[in-house]
């Protein structure tokens, strides 16, 4: 059986306080723990903090530093870079989008956006990232191949092919 998620930690930034208060409003209203940041340099500092974050969600234009600026922050910081970032712009161009995921975001969103949309790109990448946070079976694996190997019969023509007891075969 598997292990329920755990709540989940997002820190939302954003320069504009209605949009900074609506989304901290609907997480925590569905069960998220939610720190905010009003700019990128209050998000390196509360990202950069202790407690584990599971995700970001940046605002591409603030003034100071923008989200791409942050987001390349964060991925050149070895505590930070793990954290998903999820963009967040009034910016539909492609290019915006295609640099968000260049400089190291795992999603984008535009404004105004849809609580449900919102929360369905939150639940994804909360969940795959505490998935990946997860112990895996194949963890040990590399202790596993320092072992011996078992040496298997000779096979011909897909039959076993006799071996003497020395390993060797006969004939």
């Amino acid at each position: 059986m598997s292990q329920p998620l755990k709540k989940a930690n997002i820190l939302v930034v954003d320069d504009t306080p209605i949009n900074l208060n609506l989304l901290t409003e609907i997480l925590t209203n569905h069960g998220y723990a939610v720190s905010a940041a009003k700019d990128g340099q209050e998000a390196l500092t509360i990202a950069r903090s202790p407690g584990q974050l599971d995700l970001i969600l940046l605002d591409i234009t603030m003034p100071d530093m923008d989200g791409y600026e942050v987001c390349s922050q964060l991925k050149a910081h070895q505590s930070t870079r793990e954290i998903p970032v999820i963009f967040i712009s009034a910016l539909s161009d492609i290019l915006d989008k295609v640099k968000a995921f260049g400089v190291g975001g795992v999603d984008y969103f535009t404004k105004p956006f849809q609580m449900e949309e919102v929360l369905a790109r939150v639940q994804t990448h909360v969940a795959l990232q505490q998935l990946q946070k997860r112990p895996r079976l194949g963890q040990n694996i590399g202790r596993v191949a320092s072992y011996p190997k078992r040496i298997d019969p000779i096979r011909e023509n897909g039959r076993i092919r006799k071996t003497s007891s020395r390993g060797s075969p006969r004939n």
